[in-house]
This record gives C-alpha cells, structure tokens and sequence, in this order.
C-alpha cells in the first residue's frame, strides 16, 4: 500500500507505507514518529545501507567492497570508534537519509553518506539533495540528540532546530572553498555513471562554488532542510503545531531561499545499531 505525498494541494509523490512509523508532511515541514522497529524498516535499511553510504552508482556496481555485508562491516567499523554522542549523531543522520529516501520521492541523495577520504565524520555538509523536476538542490543540516536538561520533546527539538539553522545558515555565507569541494567530490562519486543527473548537479555546485571564490557566499539563494532527530520516550511527543511555528518563523526570515523542516523521533538509536550488529553477525 502507498500514501499521496500532497503538498500546498499537489501531488508530490507516493510513499510505502512502513509499519510502525507515522509520517505527517505539509508545506514547510514533515514531522515523523517511529513508533516501533518493524520488519519494513529493517527491510528498507537492508536494501539501501549500501546506496546511503556510497552512493547508488557504487551499490548498483558488481564490486565486492560495496555489497551489503562488506558496508555493514565498514559502518559498524566506523561507528564503534566514535564518541557516544558522535555515535548517536551517525544513527540520526542514517535515518534521516532513510526516511528521506521513502517520504520525499521528488528528492535523489547526491552526497554518500561516508566521508569519502577517511573513517572520521564527514566534512562538509550533513545530506546534499537534489530536486531532479525542479533542477535544484537542497542542503541539508542534521542536528541529533536526547531530552535536554529541564526540556521537553517540543523544547528540545526547537533547540536542535536552531543550532542546525544557527550552523547552515553561517557555513552557507562562509567563504571557505572547501564545504563545495567536498559537495563537489561527493557528488562525482555518487552519480558517477549517472551522467545527465551528474552534470546537472556539478553544474550548480560549480556555480556555488564560483561564488564563494568571488567572495560572495550568501545563504538566501539556498534551498535548506533543516531536521531534528530526536530521541526520546513517545509518551512525549513532538507536537505538529511546534514544528510549523517554527518553520513559519525561519521562513519569514528569509535567511534562505526556501526551507523544510523536517523533525523525527524514535525511542531510542540503540534498536538500529542492535540491528546492524545482528545482521553482520548472521
């Protein structure tokens, strides 16, 4: 079974429906419970692991460094070396490449989720996307994280919200060549034998690019999509009015071009990662 995906009254798409998540989008912002880890869910990790992390081109390959097993054992490679809050910060942002995948079908990753040179996080930006109908791109800024102290689930996300605005918005008026080298690099590795979509995407990167080397980096020329990936109990849960209000609110900024919000809650991260781990182990 799938559900319309409508936006501002227009069909943007469909989308399988996961059991066990219950998924809300309007125009501006999408909020997402995961009320459970069902056997979709684990479905769907298990037959993009390998796209997330090195692109799609790379997972569709023969070559035996990108199958299922051998990514699941890089991951887990990776993950295991990292500080607890980092640890949880790669889960938010797994998901986050998963949900978008399955709720957000006008969107393609162009950005592999792996740091293309080493095990250490990845420089740059968190997730490039890109809007093949519309020809553009979308950057995107995950900020992940447990209750904060004295805050509930709606002030917690409103926090994680804004350090991910806070972040975007000042690397986006940087002048630092580097975070669209990265995009750049990471783009070419993903959509390797993608040919048309590839120098659609490097195209507008370049162009980035040649204004930040003019010194003329701004960020109101950027599509955004900002996401909170919460972790905490869903007996408190994140309310639908609090998401809009703060879209509302970062759109009448106009600190970017044009800006999704897009929050999601799960229990807990250890679930993915006891998945993983079995998986690997099986």
């Amino acid at each position: 079974m799938n559900i319309i995906l409508l936006i501002g009254g227009n069909v943007v798409g469909t989308a399988a429906v996961i059991k066990g998540i219950r998924f809300l989008r309007k125009t501006g912002y999408a909020i997402c419970h995961i009320d459970k880890f069902s056997k979709e869910m684990g479905d769907v990790l298990r037959e993009q692991l390998s796209s997330v992390c090195y692109g799609s081109s790379k997972a569709e390959s023969s070559r035996k460094a990108y199958t299922y097993r051998k990514t699941l054992k890089e991951f887990l490679e990776r993950y295991e070396s990292k500080a607890p809050d980092t640890q949880m910060g790669m889960i938010g942002e797994l998901l986050t490449h998963i949900l978008v995948f399955k709720y957000f079908s006008e969107f393609n990753a162009v950005s592999p989720y792996f740091n293309l040179e080493e095990r250490s996080i990845k420089k740059g930006f968190d997730v490039v996307l890109y809007s093949r109908g519309e020809n553009e791109l979308w950057i995107t800024e995950v900020k992940s994280g447990e209750l904060h102290k004295n805050k509930n689930a709606n002030e917690t996300t409103a926090s994680l919200l804004g350090t991910a605005k806070r972040d975007l918005q000042k690397r986006l008026n940087e002048n630092e060549i580097s975070l669209w080298e990265n995009a750049i690099n990471g783009a070419k590795s993903v959509l390797e034998d993608k040919r048309d979509v590839k120098d659609a995407v490097i195209e507008i990167l370049y162009n980035f690019e040649d204004d930040v080397a003019d010194e003329n980096a701004i960020s109101t020329n950027k599509n955004v999509i900002l996401v909170a990936s919460l972790f905490s109990c869903l007996s408190d849960e994140i309310k639908e009015l609090e998401v809009k209000k703060f879209s509302d609110k970062v759109i009448k900024t106009k600190t970017f071009r044009d800006v999704i919000v897009f929050t999601f809650q799960k229990e807990t991260h250890q679930r993915i990662v006891d998945f993983l781990k079995s998986e690997a182990a099986s």
